[in-house]
């Protein structure tokens, strides 16, 4: 095989993983407070992921995931 060839296997992993990522879901950070979706990434490491809501300044690492219509 030369440099210019692509294995069989790497095609048809690539076919695969296109059509999983049409297949996915796209889905909105959603406050468990007051419903609002203006939700954003607030802090993380050893204490975990937290999400903070800009409209009601809820802090937490609850939050709703809901798919996007």
């Amino acid at each position: 095989m030369n440099g210019s060839e692509i294995p069989d296997d790497f095609i048809e992993l690539e076919k695969k993983m296109e059509e999983a990522s049409h297949n996915r879901a796209i889905t909105v950070l959603t406050c468990p407070d007051c419903g609002s979706t203006n939700v954003t990434y607030y802090m993380g490491l050893k204490t975990g992921v937290q999400y903070q809501c800009k409209d009601c300044d809820y802090v937490g690492t609850f939050i709703i995931e809901q798919d996007k219509e």
